[in-house]
């Protein structure tokens, strides 16, 4: 059982690296020159004190397993107690053909058999468990404290959990290391690199081997207790009779583990294994020589957490970095290409945008770090998949009114990501179904309709969908967007103004005046809006609204000889509107309609003609608001009077209107300044 543990527990793949510019960090008796005495140790059974070894060596400052034997016995009708500790590290020196010409270690696998004394053996008789006279045990020299006791059955849990060394880390991380193995080489803020040396081997049955291995721990504040937090492994110390060189290289668990991070160790364990597989043997030796421990060379940090959101012919790659870097180096290309043959690009933030890439096609993409033109970090990979080949979406859809042409239009806008071939609108009454509707295709990021035509296109106050999409070539398009609009109120009929009757009003106006138009639909209320026509603004109506139920409209008295501006708006409900019609019509004069009352009721101008201005007189000293117009209804002066005659100043030559509001009526008198 304990030859299986153990091989499945240093049953890691080696991982060789590169050799670069390092320097020693200091490992102890790496030669073996130095080497430990021991008195040998006896067992005592009954009245017999019995030596298992005379004496032993050990090399200095290496930790060595031992075993514990604790067996009780039937000796001439007593129970009799046999318990110690037994060494399980067969080491001696070696001279012949060392690399470094000192001294080598040599480690023998060996029997419980072999290490209990023989008389021991017949004392006990069948009493010890006779697993114990054929179970190997590999020898295992170790910089570090190994509690065999501790380690077998930790291991034994971690087996029933998984199988494998990667399945059973998640539970070996969480434990503490010292439950099983303590002490270590001392780092002082150094990282560990790598370690090299020459070993040769000899297996006692084909397949067995030996190995090395490096194990990083960290002291946890938090939890206070010891992590694992790296390791390395070389087990591919095979059957040769000359000393050979071999390499371990040390990796943090973020190289192999996901989501764990890189943290460094503070404290480095070194073991060697006599034999390390399911089928060592009795008999398998392994000498090691020139140890030599390598602090990592000056590399950046890791990127972390590498993330690729692809679209159809781009990618956005972000990561994060827990280090000041220079900048960073990317490699893509589909999947499985070499590195060194994908496509190469630079970024200086953890954010960068991949152009120019094949539609529906898996990518590979590799991120490191780069501190100086030599130094760098390791690679990051992710992979992404890039979108189908599709249009463009269509973006920003929006529906508004306007007016082209002095005719109402409703106007359809967006935009695209892409330029594609053209688009497609389809519209139809609000829910009708895709693919019924009326469908057009435009060139252009808008389309446009009047909706109050003849032609009929759209129905008056009605809702209708408009979709848009993209069409790039056959059967290849974008997907629908979609936005609904409201058609104005029915179109109008002729309108008509009426001058029947006209008569003067006592402060110099005519009335009589009246609109009417024409509306068959199912408009219910128009809107009338009027004002002195404004040539210079004639879209602009500074007037009077009113709102009326019947298709007529009597003005109230206008001033005689001035130019007015009609707009007729229909309403049919909900706020909706439609098309807005315009009238000018001009007010007779004052000449041959009638006597508009006494003078004390009139405006009193002096002189008129004026030369530059201008005494006006109110009707009856009473207060008021004049306003100057222009000839064309032009606002040019508005000031208050408070009853006393006002001194009137002209802009420039022309004839003008003034009108003089009073509470009880509206006058206006024309002035001609020469």
């Amino acid at each position: 059982m304990k030859k299986i543990i153990l091989s499945m527990f240093f049953g890691l793949l080696s991982v060789g690296g590169a050799l670069r510019a390092q320097v020693p960090i200091p490992l102890p008796n790496s030669s073996f020159e130095q080497w430990d005495s021991h008195a040998g140790y006896n067992v005592s059974v009954l009245f017999f004190n019995l030596p298992v070894y005379n004496a032993y060596t050990t090399p200095s400052s290496w930790d060595y397993l031992s075993y514990p034997v604790n067996q009780s016995v039937a000796f001439m009708g007593m129970s009799v107690n046999i318990n110690t500790s037994i060494p399980v590290v067969l080491a001696s020196a070696d001279a012949v053909a060392v690399p470094d010409g000192s001294n080598a270690v040599k480690l023998q696998t060996l029997m419980i058999s072999d290490i209990v004394n023989s008389t021991v053996l017949s004392l006990a008789g069948s009493s010890i468990d006779t697993s114990l006279t054929s179970q190997v045990i590999p020898s295992i020299l170790s910089t570090g404290q190994v509690d065999i006791d501790a380690l077998i059955p930790i291991i034994s849990n971690l087996l029933s959990g998984g199988g494998d060394l990667l399945s059973m880390l998640p539970t070996l991380l969480a434990m503490d290391v010292n439950d099983f193995i303590t002490g270590g080489i001392s780092l002082g803020g150094l990282r560990p690199g790598r370690l090299t040396g020459s070993y040769k081997f000899h297996s006692a049955v084909e397949g067995d081997n030996g190995g090395a291995i490096m194990l990083g721990t960290h002291y946890n504040t938090t939890t206070h207790q010891r992590d694992i937090v790296g390791l390395g492994i070389n087990l591919a110390m095979i059957d040769t009779s000359v000393y050979t060189p071999f390499e371990v290289e040390y990796l943090p668990l973020s190289a192999f583990v996901p989501g764990s991070p890189n943290v460094q160790p503070d404290s480095l364990i070194v073991a060697i294994v006599s034999s390390a597989n399911a089928n060592m043997q009795q008999g398998s030796c392994l000498w090691v020589d020139n140890l030599v421990l390598w602090s990592a060379p000056d590399t950046c940090a890791d990127v972390n957490s590498l993330i690729a959101v692809p679209s159809i012919h781009e990618a956005d790659l972000s990561w994060s970095v827990n280090d000041t870097v220079d900048g960073f180096e990317i490699e893509y290309g589909p999947t499985g290409f070499e590195l060194g043959n994908g496509i190469a690009a630079t970024a200086s933030s953890t954010t960068v945008t991949l152009s120019d890439l094949e539609p529906g096609t898996q990518y590979d993409v590799y991120v490191r770090t780069l501190c100086s033109d030599t130094i760098y970090g390791d690679w990051s990979t992710t992979q992404f998949t890039t979108l189908a080949d599709t249009c463009a979406t269509v973006l920003g859809l929006t529906v508004q009114n306007t007016v082209y042409d002095l005719f109402p239009m409703m106007e359809l806008q967006w935009n695209g990501s892409m330029h594609p071939d053209h688009w497609e609108v389809e519209y139809g009454p609000q829910g009708f179904a895709l693919g019924t509707g009326t469908r057009v295709e435009t060139e252009e990021t808008s389309f446009g309709i009047y909706p109050l035509e003849e032609s009929g296109v759209l129905s008056p106050n009605t809702w209708y969908d408009f979709y848009v999409r993209s069409v790039c070539y056959d059967d290849v398009y974008g997907e629908w967007d979609s936005v609904q609009y409201l058609t104005f109120c029915a179109r109008m009929g002729a309108v008509t103004v009426n001058s029947d009757n006209l008569a003067a009003t006592a402060d110099n106006r005519i009335s009589g005046y009246s609109i009417v138009w024409e509306d068959n639909s199912d408009n219910h209320s128009w809107g009338v809006y009027y004002g002195i026509y404004n040539s210079e603004y004639p879209d602009i109506n500074w007037g009077t609204y009113v709102g009326v139920d019947t298709q007529r409209f009597e003005f109230p008295p206008l001033s005689p000889g001035v130019t007015y501006s009609v707009e007729i708006t229909p309403h049919c409900g909900d706020g909706n509107f439609g098309d807005t019609k315009w009238v000018n019509f001009t007010t007779a004069t004052l000449t041959g309609i009638g006597a508009f009352g006494d003078s004390k009721d009139r405006i009193e101008v002096y002189p008129n003609p004026a030369h530059g201005q201008c005494e006006v007189s109110l009707p009856a000293g009473q207060p008021a608001e004049l306003r100057l117009f222009s000839l064309e209804g032009r606002l040019l002066q508005a000031f208050d009077a408070m009853g006393e005659p006002v001194v009137l100043q002209f802009p420039s030559q022309g004839v003008f209107l003034l009108q003089v509001i009073t509470p009880d009526s509206i006058q206006t008198t024309r002035i001609v300044n020469e």
